[in-house]
């Protein structure tokens, strides 16, 4: 019998990464080849995102083409666009099998039993009862390792559709969190990202957090020579809490960058949003953890545009964003979810005013960004190197999310010093110390 071949294309954030690295791992281990999306396959799955109407419109867009290119292969559609929006996946008549988020363990066991045409809708419904899905991917051809720890939702803020797409918190048990950092220690990463659907909420259901488990990562690795970083992804304002704080205080092994999304800066459109905290609250919080951590790299994600936001209350938020001053903001307009609260809302915006609101956003971004850059000129940074860019120059990250180049040739993977000599644009430029 022939090895079947499969493709794997992903939409959207990390969790959906991990997930579709997860998948292609147990494929592989049961026989499959796996090969890139654009090379003829038997079989072709897209992980889906549903987060904006933009992400759904480009799953469309895709599933058309596969079949366009590949008449006869049998094209797979998942996660959170195929958990929310199954009746819509299912009338395209290119799709041959849906399966959502809730369940998706048994996505090779239904490709196997050759599902009958006419039951192309396999979504499940979410229960309490789902447990975590564990999968152990090994992110191949890349320097830092995602592992995803957290996964579901239950904040249910107004303009937004993940709670019912990822279902109710789930968290992978602590002695697995360890076992898979040393697995991919073992593999040879040097840093390692712990992310999650709503990662603040972690443990939520097996009486544990995330201070704790970042407490046991700590102690486990102590006094390993720091010959690797972890690092976090994004964690709500309303999750830091002094155990949490003290932790991150203390830590050696943790990169200096948080990502906290704000979403907006003015209190009304806060509380619109239904995201329990005010301006007060995060401008309190980005105060306290830079007292702790000195130099902190702050990233958050802004919503523009929200149903009801004046002018008056952007103007705000371009005030707010620069009295806390952010490394870096991931900027986007508000996209109707239907089903959620904000969807019947009153006031909603038209596409200019998102779009020229955005743009003003943006410029307000770039002004901050460069600012906290030139915070790093003649320091002394850590640096990841990932590639070797265009320019024939070492390139990675540092602790603090920043890119960073070096004249120096050097392997990817490798962990070193540099000291920056120009910092007016992105990658900076650096000097290895030894």
């Amino acid at each position: 019998m022939a090895v079947k071949k499969i493709a794997f294309h992903t939409l959207g954030c990390k969790v959906n990464q991990f997930d579709t690295e997860g998948l292609m791992v147990d494929f592989r281990d049961h026989g499959y080849e796996v090969v890139a999306f654009n090379e003829p396959a038997d079989i072709y799955i897209i992980n889906t995102c549903t987060v904006t109407k933009v992400a759904e419109r480009k799953a469309g867009q895709l599933i058309r083409r596969v079949k366009r290119d590949h008449p006869k292969a049998f094209l797979v559609v998942t996660g959170c666009y195929a958990q929310t929006g199954a009746k819509v996946i299912s009338a395209y008549p290119e799709v041959d099998l849906v399966v959502g988020v809730a369940g998706r363990g048994r996505l090779r066991q239904l490709l196997e039993e050759a599902v009958p045409e006419q039951k192309k809708n396999m979504v499940l419904p979410w229960v309490k009862q789902h447990a975590f899905e564990v999968y152990t991917p090994d992110f191949s051809g890349q320097t830092r390792a995602f592992l995803k720890i957290e996964d579901g939702c239950e904040s249910y803020c107004s303009y937004c559709k993940i709670p019912f797409a990822r279902g109710p918190v789930r968290s992978l048990p602590p002695e697995q969190v360890l076992q898979e950092i040393e697995r991919f220690l073992n593999l040879g990463y040097r840093e390692i990202v712990l992310v999650g659907i709503h990662l603040g909420h972690y443990g939520k259901d097996l009486e544990i957090n995330l201070a704790t488990l970042l407490a046991q990562i700590e102690h486990q690795w102590q006094g390993a020579g720091r010959k690797w970083r972890l690092r976090l992804g994004s964690i709500d304002p309303i999750d830091f809490t002094p155990q949490l704080m003290e932790g991150l205080f203390s830590s050696a092994i943790l990169c200096n960058q948080l990502h906290i999304p704000l979403q907006s800066g003015s209190g009304k459109v806060l509380t619109l949003m239904n995201r329990g905290y005010s301006p007060d609250d995060y401008a309190g919080l980005a105060s306290m953890l830079r007292k702790g951590r000195p130099g902190l790299a702050l990233t958050t994600d802004l919503m523009v545009g929200f149903p009801g936001e004046t002018e008056a209350d952007f103007v705000e938020t371009l005030n707010f964003l620069q009295a806390v001053g952010f490394s870096r903001v991931h900027i986007f307009p508000y996209s109707l979810r239907e089903g959620t609260k904000a969807a019947r809302m009153k006031g909603h915006l038209s596409r200019q005013i998102k779009e020229e609101r955005v743009k003003r956003a943006e410029q307000t971004a770039k002004a901050l960004a460069k600012a906290y850059r030139g915070l790093f000129l003649d320091q002394v940074v850590e640096v990841l190197i990932e590639k070797t860019n265009r320019d024939g120059y070492a390139e990675g990250f540092s602790r603090e999310y920043l890119r960073v180049q070096v004249k120096e040739k050097q392997e990817p993977n490798t962990l070193l010093h540099a000291k920056i000599v120009a910092a007016a644009r992105e990658p900076l430029t650096g000097v290895i110390v030894l």
